[in-house]
């Protein structure tokens, strides 16, 4: 039953992600050039995108084969390209938050600046899923606050904040794809970062939730995944507390601590760690004393963590709006979500805002809401998800640079100048380049029939050879957790081009992570077929390379 169950979820998760590649394929022009959908920047054709991931793909089998005789200088240029990026983008392209990001960014700094009589802005009663990352940012802000003397520094220091929770996110993704498939996977993951600057550049200068909560999803997720990684999925010997080492207490603690702060600071994470509890679920039920271990962790943590917030929120006179009036009900949610093809626009906010009694409000978004449904039928429900899906991986998209386009140092125009300038230099290339990386990637989905299923290798995912075993364990995990925060998105949220980021690090180790597994078949398909024939000598050096 259970081993069934396996193969169902396998080609269920393996079904969605070729649909996600399918409608990539066919997101934009594949010949001529694109304009990308806020009309901002020319992006370029499919076949085009085509050509510079196959040239991407030499040069990750090239660093491949340079890893296994020089692993270490191959991992330290890696590194020092990325770091180098890193501090270039601080340097010349130091951007700012806006809007929301920006708001949140403002109250840390009268919160700090003022505290203990600093206010809340009434916007935080409206919408108080901002109020946890804001919390964050004053814990972290808080012991700085006779250094920084104005709203810049605090804008540098979240930066900086953003920049290194980033670095450390890469450090534990490279050290859990050295853990799956070895170094030389390591290596080609490293490679595909320095090829996404709109990640390493970008977004995580911005002090928001997404930003931080991102890095401790990483985080626990490398940790839960070494947790179960080395044990057989139907071993009979119960792993009970009394058996644990220091490494699995370390590894339940650290992944419970970062994953109660990914959801304090960003609740849709949930979906994410409901995939993870399915996947360890049926891949190792057997182990339920030990999964129980982790609920009551995560759930302490949760705990505590949430207790922290409050007492902040005391400490800061944060007040809860009991104005029913000025709630938005769910439905306002769903509207967006489907209402502009799953984009926020004028449009949505003149419904929502029509009526300021919020029973009438509710009604009147409901309505609406019933008649868009009514209007798409199940066909137009299916091309919205999927021009949702061409939004954060389609090859249309400009990855929110569109959006992002405010700098710090606003008070300087010279430099103002100077950003710009630079701007709308680098802004065209990133894209580009973050295009590449991230199609290359979203092609490597192709890979996981043959990787699941291909002949020889169906049987894995129930017998007792550990390696290949765990490995799929692994890539399921990384797997789920790509699709459903892309399916939380797609299905129930509205979508912009920069969402793709809170999938990203999970997409680039799936493509690191197959396409390396493909070079290594065709390598090793190319050894053997060299093999002298009928040589008696070479007979078992040709069962050990079929046999691998």
């Amino acid at each position: 039953m259970v081993s069934k169950l396996r193969h169902v979820i396998v080609i269920l998760m393996t079904t969605i992600a070729l649909m996600m590649m399918l409608s990539v394929l066919f997101s934009g022009n594949m010949i001529h050039a694109n304009m990308t959908m806020n009309n901002q920047f020319t992006a370029y054709s499919l076949l085009k995108y085509l050509f510079l991931g196959m040239a991407l793909l030499v040069i990750a089998a090239l660093v491949t084969r340079l890893s296994h005789h020089h692993d270490k200088l191959v991992k330290r240029v890696l590194w020092a390209i990325i770091i180098g990026i890193v501090i270039f983008a601080m340097l010349v392209q130091p951007y700012a938050p806006v809007y929301d990001s920006m708001g949140v960014n403002v109250q840390v700094y009268d919160l700090v600046n003022h505290f203990p009589h600093g206010k809340w802005s009434n916007y935080f009663s409206i919408f108080p899923n901002n109020v946890p990352i804001t919390t964050f940012l004053f814990w972290i802000d808080m012991p700085f606050r006779h250094f920084l003397t104005g709203l810049e520094d605090f804008l540098l220091l979240n930066a900086i904040y953003g920049q290194l929770l980033m670095l450390f996110s890469i450090y534990h993704m490279s050290k859990l794809a050295d853990k799956m498939f070895g170094s030389p996977t390591r290596n080609v993951l490293l490679l595909f970062y320095v090829f996404v600057p709109t990640y390493l550049m970008q977004l995580t200068q911005i002090g928001y939730s997404d930003t931080f909560s991102l890095p401790f999803l990483v985080i626990g997720i490398r940790y839960v995944i070494e947790l179960f990684y080395n044990l057989k999925n139907d071993n009979t010997q119960l792993l009970t507390w009394r058996r644990l080492g220091i490494n699995d207490f370390k590894a339940i603690v650290l992944s419970s601590v970062c994953f109660a702060i990914a959801l304090f600071l960003r609740p849709n994470t949930i979906v994410a760690l409901l995939a993870i509890a399915m996947i360890i679920g049926v891949f190792f039920w057997r182990q339920w004393q030990l999964i129980i271990m982790i609920l009551v962790a995560l759930s302490l943590s949760h705990v505590v963590v949430k207790e922290a917030g409050s007492m902040t929120t005391n400490m800061t006179n944060y007040q809860v709006s009991h104005d029913k009036n000025l709630q938005m009900p769910i439905e306002s949610w769903f509207l967006t979500a489907y209402y502009l093809d799953g984009r926020s626009g004028n449009e949505i906010n003149a419904i929502t805002d029509k009526y300021k009694k919020y029973d009438q409000r509710k009604a009147y978004i409901r309505s609406k809401l019933l008649g868009k449904f009514k209007d798409l039928g199940p066909i137009g429900i299916l091309t919205t998800w999927r021009d949702k899906t061409n939004v954060l991986f389609g090859i249309k998209s400009d990855f929110g640079m569109q959006y992002f386009n405010q700098f710090r140092n606003h008070g300087d125009h010279t430099l103002q100048e100077q950003y710009q300038s630079n701007y709308k230099f680098l802004a065209p290339k990133m894209i580009h380049s973050t295009m590449t990386v991230t199609l290359l990637s979203i092609l490597s989905f192709g890979i996981l029939p043959f990787y699941f299923f291909a002949k020889n290798k169906t049987t894995d995912l129930n017998n007792d050879r550990a390696d290949f075993k765990n490995n799929s364990f692994s890539i399921l995990m990384i797997l789920g957790v790509l699709e459903s925060l892309s399916l939380f998105y797609i299905l129930l949220w509205e979508v912009q081009e920069h969402y793709i980021y809170m999938m990203f690090p999970f997409l680039l180790l799936l493509g690191a992570s197959l396409w390396r597994w493909a070079f290594q078949i065709v390598f090793q398909i190319g050894i053997v077929n060299t093999l002298p024939q009928n040589d008696t000598h070479t007979d078992e050096m040709r069962s050990k390379y079929e046999s691998q």
